[in-house]
């Protein structure tokens, strides 16, 4: 099984970074390459979908199912369902925000996934970069 794993600091408070990153609808603000979402259902359960663009190298409809949902804790994971363009299968990512002792925020993005037909390693850089770029655009949307 891979995994993978990126945390940045974004130095804004931590409420405003939960915000961004828990709008379960709202990931095509911060995300590159992803199309409107369109999300069916509320909570835990509800199921978001956006169009990957082609430059994203994923061209495609990604699905993904609300697993769980911590307010207080600031974390939510989910899973991609159906048969969408990553090429990986038992894809589940956490979202998770944490103040730090500076006064900014500590945002973490992880997930585990099953390697279809590519090397786990360049899947593994391919999230990590994906993650890494879509965290600092957080943080751009926050200056």
């Amino acid at each position: 099984m891979g995994s993978v794993s990126v945390t940045k600091e974004i130095n804004a408070d931590v409420a405003r970074v939960w915000d961004i990153v828990s709008e379960w609808g709202g990931t095509h603000k911060w995300i590159p390459g992803v199309g409107p979402v369109t999300v069916e259902g509320e909570g835990v359960g509800s199921i978001r979908s956006a169009d990957l663009d082609p430059a994203t190298g994923f061209e495609g409809r990604i699905s993904e199912r609300l697993l769980s949902w911590d307010e207080e804790q600031m974390t939510f994971s989910y899973k991609a369902i159906g048969n969408g363009p990553l090429p990986v299968e038992d894809y589940v990512a956490v979202m998770k925000v944490e103040a730090t002792l500076k006064g900014t925020a500590s945002v973490t993005w992880s997930s585990t996934w099953e390697p279809i037909d590519q090397d786990e390693e360049e899947i593994r850089e391919m999230f990590s970069g994906l993650y890494s770029i879509s965290l600092d655009n957080v943080a751009s949307a926050l200056k």
